[in-house]
Formats: C-alpha cells, sequence, structure tokens
C-alpha cells in the first residue's frame, strides 16, 4: 500500500513539475516573440515583427482551452482560468490586427495593436501573480 502511495505522489508532483517546465518555455517563447515584434519596430524590420508575432501565435495557443489553462494556474487561482482564457483571445486579436496593419504600412496602428498585446499579458500575470 505504501508503495502505491508513493508512486500516485511521485506522478503528482512529477505532472505538477511537467507543468511548470511547460509553462516555463511557453512564456520564454511568449518573451521572444514580444522582444523580436518590438526589435522589429525598432529597426523597422517588419520581417521581424511577422516572425515574433508568429512565436506569440504559437505560445498562446497553449490558453486556448479553458480546462487544460487551470493545470498551469497555481491551485488557489485554477478557478480564474476564463480570465487567462480571456487574455489569450485578446492576443489573438490583437496579434492579427497588428499583422493586418503591418501590411497596410499603417505602423502606428500596428504599434497600438503591440501594445494591447502587452496589456492583455500584464492583465493577466496581475491576476495569476496578485499584483
Amino acid at each position: 500500500m505504501k508503495i502505491v502511495k508513493i508512486l500516485a505522489l511521485s506522478a503528482l508532483l512529477g505532472a505538477g513539475a511537467m507543468a511548470d517546465d511547460t509553462l516555463v518555455k511557453n512564456m520564454s517563447q511568449m518573451e521572444s516573440g514580444l522582444s523580436n515584434v518590438q526589435k522589429g519596430f525598432l529597426y523597422n524590420t517588419p520581417a521581424l515583427i511577422k516572425s515574433g508575432v508568429n512565436d506569440i501565435h504559437k505560445a498562446n495557443a497553449l490558453f486556448h482551452n479553458v480546462d487544460e489553462t487551470k493545470k498551469f494556474l497555481p491551485k488557489d487561482k485554477q478557478h480564474m482560468s476564463n480570465i487567462a482564457y480571456n487574455a489569450a483571445k485578446r492576443i489573438d486579436t490583437a496579434s492579427n490586427d497588428l499583422v493586418k496593419a503591418l501590411d497596410k504600412k499603417q505602423y502606428s496602428k500596428a504599434h497600438q495593436s503591440y501594445s494591447e498585446i502587452v496589456n492583455a499579458c500584464t492583465a493577466c500575470h496581475a491576476v495569476v501573480r496578485g499584483w
């Protein structure tokens, strides 16, 4: 019986560690994408901006399911997974708007969309981190 309990505890801890590792890698990819978008604006390199948006889209996909998002949130915040889900939707919308504006050479509008992406990230982090 002790072995079963130990195995069950190990599995739970392992799953939690795997979720933490996934989230760290995901946030790193999101940060890299945001950084490339910002550098693209600074250096007037639309291709770098689009590459950054692509990274953001890939990382953001992790939060497209409310129930799946719960496992990446602290236990006392899991009931707020809809906030992360809504932030992900805002990020999708803003990043799509960014690319459309960029294609039309509407750089100010594209940068406003970038700001909306950062605002959506900050809104989620404020809840999850208790800012």
